[in-house]
């Protein structure tokens, strides 16, 4: 099979961009993120449309209404 080929002479789907700052990632880690790296890494990637948020996560989590 040649590269890039998919077997239906078609390209497959191109992977969404995501923010730099996406829960899990490099950049977001350096600037307090608290979300797993492994559980993002899908998210990151583009295979799934929704991250793993820590509600902890003081950069992605939900404001509490303490």
């Amino acid at each position: 099979m040649s590269e890039g080929a998919n077997g239906g002479g078609r390209p497959g789907p191109k992977p969404v961009p995501v923010d730099d700052l996406a829960p899990g990632g490099p950049r977001a880690k350096a600037q307090g993120c608290l979300c797993s790296v492994l559980a993002n890494a899908a998210f990151r990637a583009g295979a799934e449309s929704r991250p793993c948020i820590d509600p902890r996560c003081p950069m992605h989590a939900d404001p509490s209404e303490d």
